[in-house]
């Protein structure tokens, strides 16, 4: 009867219902379903002004993740020193697989101003904050399908430890002609 109702006021108002994209997650067994979740929220609500919605299913395995269009990884693997998360790109564009690295923002996080005696919960805010900036941005490469940085915003290559952290998604923006690039995915 809800879902009804919603379709009834997009009906209404003309708009076009915005289609989730589906993403399947595959962290390690270590991760916490608490973790994930903050990590695909914060991814979430970076791409929420642009339109974009997403469906995050966890997996328990790797082989369930090819019926989906998208994946992520969540372990403690890297490929470069600093690296939170990264994209691989062929001849054709970007690989449907994003690989997100926890030991690399718990090292960000021990290196940071944060107090080292913090509760499990704001340690847990912390690394998924930072995880799922890490993650949105990485969707932007997927989406825009580019390996190109831009100078602000969203799409830059570094960000400091207190912008990782912070509460404020000030910084993460997407510039009108990127939300326009990504909606046309």
């Amino acid at each position: 009867m809800i879902a009804w109702c919603i379709s009834l006021l997009f009906l209404a108002a003309g708009a076009d219902p915005v289609v989730p994209i589906r993403v399947a997650v595959f962290a390690s067994a270590d991760i916490s379903d608490p973790l994930v979740d903050r990590i695909c929220a914060e991814a979430e609500a970076i791409w929420e002004p642009a339109g974009i919605a997403f469906e995050w299913r966890r997996i328990r395995s790797k082989d369930e993740a090819a019926d989906w269009p998208l994946d992520v990884t969540i372990d403690d693997a890297s490929v470069a020193a600093g690296a939170l998360g990264w994209l691989t790109f062929s001849s054709d564009g970007p690989d449907r697989s994003v690989h997100l690295s926890r030991a690399w923002a718990e090292e960000m996080l021990r290196r940071s101003r944060v107090p080292p005696n913090i509760t499990v919960a704001r340690h847990d805010t912390l690394v998924g904050r930072a995880l799922g900036r890490a993650l949105a941005h990485e969707l932007g490469h997927y989406f825009l399908r580019t390996k190109v940085h831009g100078p602000h915003g969203l799409m830059r290559a570094k960000w400091s430890a207190d912008e990782s952290f912070g509460v404020s998604r000030d910084g993460f923006e997407l510039t009108p002609e990127q939300r326009a690039a990504a909606t046309r995915f």
